[in-house]
């Protein structure tokens, strides 16, 4: 059962806005990330792998009584089908249906930490984000009240993944707190920072006004990303979320230092180059239009917004305040450079 429980949980691993990748980084220090896998790809794995430890443990009863072999098997499949339930209700974006299955799973097995983990999870993509961090508060107290070699890494996860529910609510301390709680155990196992966790505290450092050490977290990240390898899906093909993880921190290593106005060359060039390693960004050649408009360069900002709208995602949420402001969060300074941008188109 331990087996199969360690297996679950390692699988259950949910990193910061997006999991990460195995680090490459030589040397004795090694990442804390260690799982590649998209936060739906992990629940999935979890709700997988976790009845191979429901089986283990009732079969671990069953060789004690008649009475516990005879209630396995019903108890098995009754874990199966919550499964299933959760994960099609999860990937069909039904979060109170998927949240209903993780609690029923909770009191079936009060004492699996992968089923609130999950309910959790369910919770911030739904936006409940009080109830995740309930529940995350409750993981931690589960794990013990220091952390120990077997409960650092559980910890770290926790206080990560509790940060993005406070950054839901907009309680930007709280959120600086359990990111720099999580940076730290990895500190003290002697592994590096997980990037994602970085890039997170950085976007929260930029809430609450601190844009030089925003930047300083978002290079950091930016370095790690580059430093670290990419992962193959369960179907084998090569995946680059460490690419995509440096894109954007380098993009808002550039944004914190137009906002901070010392060097707006410097930021120009950053975004450029940020543009030029992610033709199909939006973000990038955005910020890129904004701010050569701010510098007088007008037709190159109109070249830069023409990419923009041509890329992918295109440029229609970049046209809308609220969206820059409250979901990508460009600093104050930039915001302005684009309002002024639009004004004139």
């Amino acid at each position: 059962m331990a087996s199969a429980l360690a297996t679950a949980s390692r699988f259950a691993t949910i990193a910061t806005r997006a999991a990460a990748s195995e680090s490459s980084v030589p040397g004795p220090r090694r990442s804390a990330s260690r799982v590649a896998r998209t936060r739906r790809d992990l629940l999935a794995a979890a709700l997988v792998v976790a009845p191979f430890a429901s089986s283990s443990s009732s079969s671990s009863a069953s060789s004690a009584s008649s009475s516990a072999s005879e209630s396995a098997p019903d108890l098995a499949r009754a874990i199966a089908s919550l499964q299933r339930e959760a994960a099609d209700a999860y990937d069909a974006r039904d979060f109170e249906r998927a949240s209903d299955a993780l609690s029923s799973l909770m009191a079936l097995e009060p004492s699996n930490e992968i089923w609130l983990e999950g309910r959790a999870q369910v919770y911030v993509d739904a936006s409940r984000f009080r109830d995740a961090i309930d529940d995350y508060t409750s993981l931690l107290a589960r794990a013990g009240a220091g952390p120990t070699a077997e409960n650092a890494g559980a910890r770290a996860r926790y206080l990560a993944n509790r940060a993005l529910a406070h950054e839901g609510e907009k309680s930007w301390q709280r959120a600086l707190e359990d990111d720099d709680a999580a940076l730290a155990l990895a500190s003290d196992g002697g592994f590096l920072p997980d990037p994602y966790v970085l890039n997170s505290r950085g976007s929260v450092k930029s809430q609450l006004g601190d844009y030089a050490g925003a930047r300083d977290d978002f290079l950091e990240s930016y370095d790690l990303f580059q430093q670290s390898k990419g992962f193959r899906s369960a179907s084998g093909v090569r995946s680059t979320p460490r690419l995509d993880g440096a894109v954007y921190a380098a993009s808002n290593a550039a944004l914190a230092l137009a906002q901070l106005g010392t060097d707006d060359a410097r930021a120009t060039r950053e975004l450029r180059d940020v543009a030029r390693r992610a033709p199909n960004v939006a973000d990038a050649r955005a910020a890129l239009a904004a701010v050569l408009y701010a510098g007088g360069e007008t037709a190159a900002a109109e070249d830069a917004w023409t990419s923009a709208c041509a890329t992918n995602v295109g440029c229609k949420n970049y046209r809308d305040a609220a969206y820059v402001r409250d979901v990508r969060r460009w600093p104050p300074r930039m915001r302005a450079m684009l309002e002024d941008f639009l004004l004139v188109r």
